[in-house]
C-alpha cells in the first residue's frame, strides 16, 4: 500500500479524503483539461483512488469528465465567484487589464491574497504566458512581485523561501520607492514582470496587477501603464460600495 494511501485509510480517513479531492481540484486549477494519469501524478495519489474520487466530484458538479479527460466543474466556478475580494478586484480589474495587455502586448493579470497564497483572479493572456501561464485561479509562488508590492504598500510579510531577510527588505524597500516591483526571469526565455498595488479607499494594498513581457527593454513604458493601470483599478475598488470595509 503507497504511502497515499495508507494516509487516506488510516484513522484520519476523512480528512485524507477531502485532502485527495483537494489536491485533484488544485492539480485542475492551472490546465485547462487532464487525464486521470495526470491528475493522479500530480495530486501524489494512486490512479484508483483518484478515479473513484474524480467520480464524485463530477457528480457533486465539481468537475466536468468529457472524453476522458477532466476539467474543472461548474460548482467550483460558483464557489469561487463567492469570494468577495475576488469578485471586486475582478470586476475593478476588468478594463484596466484590457488597456494595460493592448498598451503593452503582455500577459495581464490582477492577483490577490487568499489563506497565505497570491491567487490570480483575473488574467488576459499574452505571448509571455505560452511560457508561463498563470490562468484565473492559479496560485503564484512565494516571494512573487505582487508579494513585493503588497509587503510595500504595507501587508506584512516574512521573507519567503529563497531570500535573505535582508534582500527581502531591499526588494520591498526599492518597491515601496519606485511604486512597481520589477522580477526578471532569465531561463530558456528570458521575461520580465512588472506589478503595482492596487489600494483601496483605506490606502491598503489589497491587490496587485501586473504584466509579463517577454521583452525587457519594453520594461520601461510597462512601468507606467502598469502604475496607471493599478490606480485605475483602485479608483473603480472605491466606488463599490461593498469594497468599504477593505
Amino acid at each position: 500500500m503507497s504511502p497515499e494511501a495508507s494516509r487516506i485509510r488510516g484513522s484520519g480517513a476523512g480528512r485524507g479524503v477531502l485532502e485527495g479531492a483537494f489536491a485533484l481540484l488544485e492539480g485542475l486549477a492551472g490546465v485547462d483539461d487532464a487525464g486521470l494519469s495526470d491528475l493522479a501524478a500530480r495530486a501524489g495519489l494512486p490512479k484508483a483512488t483518484a478515479h473513484r474520487l474524480l467520480d464524485q466530484l463530477a457528480g457533486l458538479g465539481a468537475v466536468e469528465r468529457r472524453d476522458g479527460r477532466y476539467r474543472m466543474g461548474a460548482t467550483v466556478a460558483r464557489l469561487g465567484r463567492a469570494w468577495r475580494t475576488h469578485r471586486m478586484v475582478e470586476r475593478a480589474a476588468a478594463l484596466p487589464l484590457r488597456r494595460l495587455a493592448a498598451a503593452t502586448g503582455g500577459g495581464a493579470a490582477a492577483v490577490a491574497p487568499c489563506a497565505g497564497d497570491m491567487v490570480v483572479v483575473a488574467w488576459l493572456p499574452g505571448s509571455a504566458d505560452a511560457v508561463f501561464p498563470f490562468p484565473a485561479g492559479a496560485v503564484v509562488p512565494p516571494g512573487s512581485a505582487a508579494d513585493i508590492v503588497l509587503a510595500a504598500s504595507g501587508t506584512a510579510t516574512q521573507a519567503p523561501a529563497g531570500y535573505s531577510a535582508a534582500e527581502w527588505s531591499r526588494q520591498v524597500g526599492r518597491a515601496r520607492e519606485h511604486g512597481v516591483a520589477v522580477q526578471h526571469s532569465e531561463g530558456e526565455v528570458p521575461m520580465c514582470c512588472v506589478v503595482a498595488p492596487v489600494r483601496a479607499r483605506s490606502g491598503a494594498g489589497v491587490a496587485a496587477l501586473g504584466v509579463t513581457l517577454l521583452d525587457s527593454r519594453r520594461q520601461g513604458p510597462a512601468v507606467d501603464a502598469v502604475k496607471h493601470a493599478a490606480r485605475a483599478a483602485g479608483v473603480n475598488l472605491a466606488r463599490m460600495p461593498a469594497a468599504r470595509q477593505l
